[in-house]
């Protein structure tokens, strides 16, 4: 790309899947995020449009115009799969046939069309890291007793905090996400920011360690979550890693979307579980 552009906002945690908001001078250009994960569906593909750089819409600059008219195709080993648009006015994408199964290896392309401009990128999805385990399987919020007056015991937390631990590589980057799998989940009745009541999945930020906390008071809900430790791709690593400059540099994000802007990457996981409970 010859021309330089601004990130201005990171709608939620990279590492959640949150998008990018590219404001840029001149007219706007098409935005992919296409995230793949090894042995789950293909239903993480969005496509948006840039912001111009001299909007007086301030609520534009924080949302991207969604589109929902564009041709998308994956492509391994020369068997084409197309994309369908998935439900709403999201810009989403998705794969709703049987013969496509992610694997660890794989190389894909992502091929589209949009109003008659072409789009193309590559990715490999990477090896799943090994090891991935929890110090404590299960983490314990205390029962808080009101009106004991000052002077009382102070609830005990320790049993609410716990590290996530995998078999690190180096110059690799990782990221957790904590799905809840619970039918019907209770909400946690004291939480810090953080757990946010309705979303069964917590994402954390992406890291180059070989561990990462996690405490209780920051989950929605009790009960057991399934725990992915997720290898990111050198892609995503490089976009991350350029997310991170200081904005006043306006050095431009990492790309590698032949036609437009954005990213196209692929993940694959390592697997555990810890179980939320109260004392």
């Amino acid at each position: 790309m010859t021309r330089a552009f601004l990130p201005v906002i990171l709608l939620g945690a990279l590492a959640a899947c949150g998008d990018p908001t590219f404001v840029v001078p001149g007219s706007p250009d098409p935005v992919v995020r296409a995230f793949l994960y090894a042995g789950q569906p293909v239903n993480d593909v969005r496509l948006t449009w840039t912001v111009p750089i001299n909007t007086s819409d301030t609520a534009s600059v924080q949302v991207a115009p969604p589109i929902n008219d564009a041709t998308v195709v994956l492509v391994r080993n020369s068997v084409r799969y197309p994309l369908v648009k998935s439900a709403g006015d999201s810009g989403y994408y998705q794969y709703n046939g049987t013969g496509l199964i992610v694997r660890e290896g794989d190389v894909f392309w992502l091929e589209g069309s949009v109003k008659g401009r072409a789009l193309s990128a590559r990715t490999v999805v990477p090896v799943r890291p090994t090891g991935a385990r929890m110090v404590s399987s299960t983490l314990t919020i205390p029962t808080l007793t009101i009106g004991g007056g000052p002077g009382g015991p102070r609830p005990d937390f320790s049993g609410a905090q716990t590290l996530v631990r995998w078999t690190k590589s180096p110059g690799s980057l990782y990221f957790v996400t904590l799905d809840n799998v619970e039918l019907s989940p209770v909400g946690v009745d004291i939480a810090f920011p953080g757990g946010i009541r309705g979303r069964r999945r917590v994402i954390f930020a992406p890291t180059a360690a070989d561990s990462l906390p996690v405490n209780a008071l920051g989950l929605p809900y009790y009960g057991r979550y399934q725990v992915y430790v997720w290898r990111v791709n050198e892609e995503y690593a490089q976009l991350y890693a350029t997310l991170q400059q200081d904005s006043r540099d306006l050095n431009e994000p990492f790309t590698n979307i032949t036609g437009g802007l954005g990213v196209f990457t692929a993940f694959a996981a390592d697997t555990t579980s810890v179980t939320v409970i109260k004392k």
